[in-house]
């Protein structure tokens, strides 16, 4: 996995701060019980226009207003506000690079309870350089994960809830330490569903097949952004659920995530998928997704806030 580093300036407490001073107090009930709910963001910097672009701001916003919101959380910031402080913040880092950002709602009580209707909910943000999650040039090595992608009747599979991604963890550190670059959770009903940080898919025959949002998975901005190019070349997709078996017939496969960007898929539990690089129609989405990453992709400047 591909290196990163913080920038100097981060928010929190309503002000920005150095990033080594942005702290909590260990008895939250963010460190005690894990409770909050956050979103990533991307910014991408284009050269030709000297320029930073973020992807799909407002769409993260609502994303992070909806998981408070399922929560039960204050998010006491509309998106006014929201972009202001990023913006500020950006300015502040002098950020003219690829940058990751990391908004988080976390609960600040220090009341001894597992609840999440406590005074105290507050609104941190840092941001690090990031290029590449996974190694660039080189397809991932996935394998079916023994943990399962839990129900929303257990955690809400809708909210980004920090406290939740311990299932992720799991299933993680199991991939890693068995040898390979990401794992793939099943659904209760056996059913394909994401990764530990990205949306699936692969494509047979010319179509596309993703999971449903119904199959347990976070509907990701980047995932709902792919549907939309694949739209726009005219590659049919079928947002229907598949079982394991699928994995390892797809000609081509890769995930997707904010981090993720395209990560194009070489084996599922040691089985070569197709000829084992990235196939023709991963390469022409990812290729369309940087460029509308950067605003450089007709029609689709909307997805893309300048930062100047």
């Amino acid at each position: 996995m591909a290196t990163s580093k913080n920038f100097p300036f981060a928010y929190i407490h309503k002000k920005i701060c150095k990033t080594d001073d942005a702290v909590i107090s260990i008895q939250c009930k963010a460190i005690q019980y894990g409770l909050g709910c956050f979103s990533g963001i991307r910014g991408f910097w284009n050269s030709n226009k000297k320029n930073l672009y973020i992807f799909r701001l407002k769409d993260h916003f609502e994303r992070f207003r909806e998981s408070a919101k399922i929560l039960g959380m204050q998010l006491e910031m509309d998106y006014k506000k929201f972009e202001k402080v990023i913006m500020e913040l950006l300015k502040k880092n002098k950020v003219k690079e690829d940058v990751y950002i990391r908004p988080t709602l976390y609960s600040g009580s220090t009341q001894l309870t597992p609840r999440f209707d406590n005074e105290g909910d507050d609104v941190a943000i840092y941001m690090i350089s990031l290029k590449e999650y996974f190694k660039a040039g080189e397809g991932l090595n996935v394998c079916v994960s023994s943990w399962r992608r839990f129900d929303d009747d257990v955690f809400s599979v809708k909210a980004k809830m920090t406290g939740a991604y311990s299932s992720s963890a799991l299933a993680k550190t199991e991939a890693i330490k068995n040898g390979f670059d990401e794992p793939i959770f099943l659904n209760r009903d056996g059913k394909v569903c994401e990764a530990s940080g990205a949306n699936i898919f692969g494509i047979k025959d010319g179509v596309v097949w993703t999971p449903p949002p119904g199959s347990n998975i976070l509907n990701g901005i980047t995932r709902r952004s792919l549907l939309s190019l694949f739209e726009k070349i005219g590659i049919p997709v079928r947002e229907e659920n598949f079982d394991r078996s699928m994995l390892y017939t797809f000609d081509e496969a890769f995930l997707s995530g904010t981090a993720a960007k395209v990560a194009a898929i070489r084996s599922v539990d040691r089985r070569i998928i197709g000829n084992g690089k990235e196939g023709p129609l991963t390469k022409k989405v990812s290729d369309l997704y940087s460029k509308a990453a950067t605003c450089e992709l007709k029609g689709f400047e909307k997805w893309c806030t300048p930062t100047k």
